[in-house]
Parts: structure tokens; sequence; C-alpha cells
């Protein structure tokens, strides 16, 4: 768990997306305002859980700061980043899972992965075979979150992450064509194995 955002392994490059955008001056001070606004999240739920502070927590001060200087530029930014910073991570689940066998051993353990990811989530629809790992997410804790903090589009930054990075599975192919964080009625995920 990170104490500030410039520590965060996932939203720290997030400084130099807004650099190039914003320019270094006006960076600083969405950053500025985006620290004070995590640490203000942070210490009106000091008993918050991991999720909320390690992802949203840190989406939601992000997405209020561009929101503050740059009012209906926030969606547009954060999704942007999300989908970028979804690319890296996709990049580096490709080569760990590039390893042999890891993919072969992914799928005979699918069961027990679907159950600690889909953890916490409310899943329906839920099917897994051999060759198949298919959900229907209803209720997302992230999402959840951010709607309990006023600011539910925020989330939509870690839903294009996941958009991305869950392609860089080598033996998966994976699909997902709703989000509950864009308004669908859930999250669709189709993972089919493709050793």
């Amino acid at each position: 768990m990170s104490n500030t955002l410039k520590k965060s392994s996932i939203f720290k490059r997030f400084y130099s997306e807004l650099a190039e955008k914003y320019g270094k001056a006006k960076t600083k001070d969405i950053w500025d305002y985006a620290e004070e606004e995590f640490s203000r999240l942070k210490n009106a739920e000091p008993s918050a859980d991991k999720a909320s502070v390690s992802y949203v927590f840190p989406a939601v001060a992000l997405y209020r700061s561009v929101e503050h200087f740059y009012p209906g530029e926030a969606l547009a930014v954060t999704r942007g980043f999300g989908t970028k910073m979804g690319r890296r991570l996709r990049g580096i689940f490709s080569k760990i899972t590039a390893f042999p066998g890891i993919p072969s051993l992914m799928w005979k353990r699918m069961d027990r992965i679907a159950a600690k990811l889909s953890d916490g989530y409310e899943i329906k629809n839920l099917k897994v075979t051999k060759e198949q790992c298919f959900m229907d997410v209803v209720s997302c804790p992230l999402y959840d979150k951010a709607r309990e903090l006023g600011t539910p589009e925020a989330v939509q930054m870690i839903c294009c992450m996941d958009k991305e990075y869950m392609n860089g599975f080598r033996g998966v192919d994976y699909k997902r064509t709703k989000s509950v964080a864009e308004g669908d009625d859930c999250c669709d995920y189709r993972l089919t194995k493709s050793l």
C-alpha cells in the first residue's frame, strides 16, 4: 500500500501523462491537488480495505484533480492513462506467462484462480471448465466504493487497464464487451484456452 501517489507502482506514471498534456507547471498543481485529495480520502477512512486505498482512492483523487483544473476532461484523460498503463502491464504479463508450462498450469488451476479473482465481487453465470472461464460480474467493489465517494466514473480508468492487460496472458483468448462502471448490467468476462 502506498502512502502517496508518487509511490504507487501504478498511478505514479500518470504524472508524466499529465506533463505531456498540460505542461510541467500545471501538472505540479494537478498532482499536488490530487495528493491532497488522496490523503483526505485515506484520512476519512483509516480502516479502508487495501483495494480502496491502492486503486479506488488514487483513481478518484486523480479524476477529481483533473476535473478541478480542466472541467469536462477528466474522463477522457483518466481513461487514456488506463489504456496506456494496461498496455504496459499487458507486456509484463505476456513475458511472465511466456515461460514454458505457465499457460497450461494456469488452466489446470483456473477454478482456483477464478475463485480468488472473484473474491469480493458478485458473480453470476460462472462457468469454469478445462478450456473456458466465463463469468458475469454484476457488482464490483471498486465501482461501488467510487460511487459511494461520489465519483463513480473514476473507476473507468481501472476498467481500461483491465481490458488491456488481460490480453497479455498467453494461452488465453480474452473478451469483455461490457462494464458495470460504464453503465452496463455486468462485466462479461470470457476467457477461452488458446494453447
